[in-house]
């Protein structure tokens, strides 16, 4: 037996798990009291999820693909050295966040370069302008003396001598005469229809202002062939080129009580985004261009009567306003002209400016891209959007919220009046308040009337954003004096008697060149260019790459899933160990050398 102990003995202290065993055999008897003076598991387990933690960390910047990160995992390395690329991975990663916020404002905020296309475009490829022709007498002496009715309608005395008629044919008249003519007493509102009527009455007619026109070297019997006219700010005027009233117009929408254009071209050829349908003949409409030059344009020679002139409503200067504008858009010659004087020669070279949008620029906001699609922009009153069609509708609407009516020129629906000579310096004045609140509020904030609360909303919403495909038409002009009695007097033929007083002013319009440079609007920084940006400033500074950030998901996701697993099959394992294996395995049976 002395044998026996001492064998037993040696045999725990070679075999340490004998000790273990015994151990766990001793426990196996004792109370509960003797368990609850075991360590807290809650703070076990909390201890055990810290060092998971640090372990899983550790584990990550050994394994990272990241510059720096090993040595802060490291656990032969010294605190300081820790601390060291710790401050440099930190100092990393601020200055590329820095740097990637610069290329992100960029990205943000100047998306779109404008260039110039790679090749030029002839200019058969887009319209001829359509060319808006007015003349500066609003009425024509011998119909409708505006000069005189002026001083009897200042005149109290000879004010109430003229019918109502002649009153407001005055007042119709005022309202295309310089602002302060207009009598400020006149009628608020009228009948649009009628004012139209009394304008299209007293103003000169198609034969009263054209003599003669000639297109592309080829005179016509009649200038009806080619202009029509049109209804502006500025009365009646005449157009060449201009679309069709139904392709311009949404007529749904508009009033009934009268046109703005005498004509109505349909099946038109060309639409301002696409341009002209593949396989349309070269004479087609709106009329192209197929050359340039005196003889590849047009020209048109205008008249006027001395006798008819009035220096009174537009002023001293007499003659023509002219306006080259796109056949999309309705003309407004206040904003816009150059002017054609009696007997003067005028000569215009035009220059066209075109602008296109690349494809590639659709998926952007359109005040990033600073332009509209057709698409993206919806005129009530108009079907092609043009920057011009769309101030012209804000104004329409503008003025509508601050004067409870509209101008006649204005495009309108069928519930709005039609301002008349009283509501003219509210008008007038909406036009400037418009402008100015495009830049400012425009009107006082402070005021409680609702017409100023309305009009500001109304102004709010314009954003008029120039249309993603533009064409503009520069005009260089000249001009020299055209004196047709001298031609006369060469000729050797005799003036006739009714044609002494008579002014004559040609105009020639033509192509400068046969072909322009478009512009071109495009990303300057896309997508692709943000990304590769981003992803050298990261590289540069940290050896970052996409499958760093695919390591990164990994070790959030898939590694972390994959270590609780065996884990939880670990111990699940352990847990289905039977009790008699669990009894063999805690107190093993004691060998036959102890028995003995």
């Amino acid at each position: 037996m002395e044998y026996s102990s001492k064998n037993f003995r040696r045999q725990r202290r070679n075999h340490p798990e004998i000790q273990l065993h015994s151990i766990s055999s001793e426990s196996v008897g004792k109370s509960s009291t003797d368990i609850e003076k075991s360590p807290d598991k809650t703070e076990e387990t909390k201890r055990k999820r810290q060092n998971f933690v640090k372990e899983y960390l550790v584990d990550f910047t050994a394994n990272s693909s990241l510059h720096g990160l090993k040595y802060i995992g490291e656990k032969e390395r010294t605190f300081l050295e820790k601390v060291f690329w710790l401050f440099v991975v930190t100092c990393c990663v601020v200055l590329c966040a820095g740097l990637i916020r610069k290329v992100w404002i960029k990205w943000n905020e100047s998306p779109v370069i404008v260039s110039f296309a790679e090749t030029s475009t002839p200019v058969w490829q887009i319209p001829y302008p359509a060319v808006t022709v007015c003349f500066e007498t609003k009425a024509m002496q011998t119909r409708f003396n505006f000069t005189e009715y002026y001083h009897l309608y200042l005149n109290q005395t000879s004010l109430s001598n003229l019918t109502e008629a002649e009153r407001n044919m005055f007042e119709d008249v005022s309202l295309v005469c310089d602002d302060h003519l207009a009598p400020r007493d006149g009628r608020n509102t009228s009948d649009g229809a009628l004012t139209v009527n009394n304008l299209k009455e007293v103003s000169p007619n198609m034969t009263d202002v054209f003599f003669g026109c000639k297109w592309k070297d080829i005179p016509k019997d009649s200038c009806e062939d080619l202009f029509s006219g049109i209804l502006t700010e500025e009365g009646q005027c005449y157009t060449f080129n201009t679309l069709g009233a139904q392709e311009l117009f949404r007529l749904e929408n508009l009033h009934e009580e009268y046109q703005y254009l005498d004509t109505a071209i349909v099946n038109t050829t060309w639409t301002l985004e696409s341009g002209y349908v593949d396989g349309t003949p070269l004479e087609t409409y709106p009329h192209r261009g197929l050359g340039y030059g005196v003889k590849a344009g047009l020209t048109f020679l205008l008249k006027a009567r001395e006798i008819d002139l009035d220096y009174l409503c537009k002023g001293p200067v007499q003659g023509f306003k002219i306006l080259l504008h796109n056949p999309a858009e309705l003309p407004r010659l206040s904003q816009q002209y150059f002017r054609s004087p009696l007997s003067q020669e005028v000569v215009v070279a035009v220059k066209p400016n075109m602008m296109t949008t690349s494809e590639g620029l659709k998926p952007y906001d359109p005040e990033r891209r600073q332009c509209y699609f057709p698409s993206e922009r919806y005129l009530r009153y108009y079907k092609v959007y043009t920057q011009a069609n769309c101030e012209m509708e804000c104004l329409t609407n503008f003025t509508f919220a601050r004067c409870a009516c509209v101008h006649f020129g204005m495009p309108h629906g069928p519930k709005m009046p039609v301002c008349n000579a009283g509501s003219i310096a509210c008008v007038k004045a909406a036009q400037m308040e418009l402008v100015t609140a495009e830049v400012q509020t425009g009107l006082d904030e402070e005021t409680t009337d609702d017409n100023l609360g309305s009009a500001r909303e109304v102004a709010a919403s314009c954003k008029c954003l120039p249309a993603c495909t533009s064409i503009e038409y520069e005009a260089e002009t000249s001009q020299a004096d055209y004196d047709w009695k001298a031609l006369f007097q060469a000729y050797k033929l005799p003036i006739p008697d009714n044609e002494e007083d008579l002014h004559y002013a040609r105009v020639m319009i033509f192509f400068k060149e046969a072909q322009f440079i478009t512009s071109r609007r495009s990303e300057l920084y896309g997508q692709t260019d943000f990304l590769a940006n981003c992803g050298g400033l990261l590289g540069l500074f940290m050896g970052f790459s996409i499958l760093s950030v695919i390591e990164i998901l990994y070790f959030l996701t898939l590694r972390l899933l994959c270590m609780f697993y065996r884990r939880r099959v670990a111990k699940n394992k352990a847990s289905t160990v039977s009790p008699k294996e669990d009894q063999d395995c805690s107190s093993p049976k004691p060998s036959k050398m102890y028995i003995d």
